[in-house]
């Protein structure tokens, strides 16, 4: 090959290769430019999002529940997170270990100043500042406000460059709410649920207080619980709020029977019913808890609710029969969901007349194979205390931004009868009848009249297969005073060990709280 060749050949090759460089930079620096900028900016800066000052909770006096504290985090230049949320001095420290690769930045940690008062309530926030439990769940879209971010420039090797870390996005505060809880009422009620399961040996309970003028829940005690400020190292199973499940009611139900059979007519306080030890329905026999202390062969409708008997219950039940019933029950709210402003409420169970077994009507008269929610009950009890109107339970009084030009307020928007104004004072007789007479004596309270109902109830196997023998759910409800009630409480006890009965185990714990609730919201006395 002669030289001319060679060198066409070299000149192929060189135009060849320039051409590929040529178009390989026309790639790089025109059709793809946006690309490898991009890369390289990301390679160099990194976003940070920051949770937004969360807004308080605070009780209905302004007592704070849950706030937010400054906290320091620190993280690697190149990696990222090394430790989140430390006091000053310990992010310091963490630092200094590797002083040229780390940087601090100004975080919010999620606190609870009471500890845990309230915990189930209020619930807690996860690590990037979203509710994950209770209130600050169930409001977080207010709570949260709105995330900031900032962006930090590295040199290449990752190191941070002096003056690189900058805001870019500010982040809005989160919005403040009002719970309608007493932290002192609160604190009462958890301390006297929580005397009484130790001194049962049970295994749980829960006591609820309500304003019956408005329906406000001023106390929601739940216990065994936990501490929000360290969830972590809790049982989850004590997250979860006791008074969002259903249970079957025992014998507090008996006060929906009879509210039913006297708005159909169908009972007076004093109608006579037959004097039973057992009554055989559908094929089951229904036998009292307790023996029958009465003389006579007749009881009246009144001496049945003061003894809590289940066979006299029973034949007020045969009276309205199963569809009145049913419609009764479906009327004071059973079977849906209150509302009251926690998430995972349950509906309850309750199955249509039409599919009740022959039995059912016998057993639902005295609170079986029926599950209800406290706050169904609570509501429904209401109405007997306030003219027939049954209230919705509120645990929320108000939300409110920061600057204060957004402010939401709740207050009662249902207005539902559940009973004639006339039923509602027989049930108000009938049930201060059970506290002077029967088995609510240990709910006295000296100064006022009271109003209750005691409740036992076996307590069911899973999967509706029955009922265990010797564990039970011990029960109270009621309100004072009897002339302008004040106050609604419903205290619950979960498998009492010895003594199970409602009126021994809930009775005193229901005197103390709403005792000291009345007297603290300077209520006045009844003229007894």
């Amino acid at each position: 090959m002669d030289n001319k060749n060679r060198i066409l050949i070299l000149l192929t090759i060189f135009v060849f290769v320039f051409v590929l460089i040529i178009i390989r930079l026309f790639d790089l620096q025109i059709l793809r430019h946006k690309f490898f900028e991009t890369r390289s900016h990301e390679q160099r800066t990194r976003l940070i999002r920051l949770a937004a000052q969360r807004g308080d909770i605070f009780d209905r006096n302004g007592n704070i529940l849950s706030t937010s504290i400054d906290t320091y985090s620190v993280y690697l230049h190149k990696k990222g997170w090394l430790a989140r949320k430390l006091a000053g001095p310990s992010a310091e420290e963490l630092k200094k270990k590797e002083p040229g690769e780390t940087s601090i930045l100004k975080e919010k940690k999620r606190i609870y100043p009471k500890g845990r008062l309230a915990a189930q309530v209020l619930g807690f926030v996860g690590i990037d500042n979203q509710g994950l439990s209770g209130i600050e769940l169930a409001f977080d879209e207010y709570l949260k406000g709105r995330e900031g971010q900032v962006i930090t420039e590295g040199d290449p090797r990752g190191r941070e460059l002096y003056g690189a870390l900058r805001e870019i996005s500010p982040g809005e505060d989160g919005m403040n709410l009002t719970l309608s809880i007493d932290e002192n009422i609160q604190y009462v009620a958890e301390r006297e649920i929580e005397n009484q399961i130790k001194k049962y040996k049970a295994l749980s309970g829960t006591c609820i207080v309500m304003d019956a003028k408005s329906g406000e829940i001023l106390a929601l005690a739940s216990k065994p619980d936990f501490n929000p400020n360290s969830y972590r190292q809790t049982n989850k199973k004590l997250w979860h709020p006791r008074f969002l499940d259903p249970y079957e009611p025992g014998s507090t139900f008996k006060l929906i029977t009879v509210a039913a059979a006297l708005g159909e007519g169908l009972v007076e306080p004093d109608s006579k019913l037959k004097s039973m030890e057992k009554i055989t329905v559908g094929g089951k026999t229904i036998e009292n808890a307790h023996p029958i202390d009465l003389p006579g062969r007749y009881i009246t409708v009144s001496e049945m609710l003061e003894e809590s008997i289940n066979t006299g219950a029973v034949q007020v039940g045969l009276k309205l029969g199963p569809e009145k019933f049913y419609r009764h029950i479906e009327n004071f709210g059973f079977g849906e969901r209150t509302g009251f402003g926690l998430w995972g409420e349950s509906k309850g169970i309750i199955r249509n007349w039409k599919r009740w077994n022959k039995p059912d009507i016998a057993m639902i008269t005295f609170g079986q194979t029926i599950a209800v929610t406290p706050m169904q009950l609570l509501s429904a009890v209401s109405s007997f205390a306030n003219d027939g109107i049954m209230l919705t339970p509120l645990l929320v009084k108000k939300i409110e931004s920061v600057d204060g030009k957004f402010i939401k307020v709740f207050t009662q928007e249902k207005n539902k009868r559940a009973v004639s104004d006339k039923v509602s004072k027989k049930m108000k007789k009938l049930m201060h009848n059970v506290v002077m007479d029967g088995t609510g004596k240990p709910a006295k309270i000296e100064g006022f009249a009271v109003c209750g109902k005691t409740g036992t109830a076996q307590k069911a196997i899973a999967g509706g297969r029955g009922y265990m023998k010797d564990h039970y759910i011990a029960s109270f409800i009621g309100f004072a005073p009897m002339d302008n009630p004040r106050i609604i409480a419903l205290v619950i006890i979960d498998d009492p060990k010895g003594k199970y009965w409602g009126s021994t185990v809930c009775g005193p714990v229901f005197k103390n709280v709403v005792e000291y609730s009345l007297r603290y919201m300077n209520a006045k006395p009844d003229m007894l």
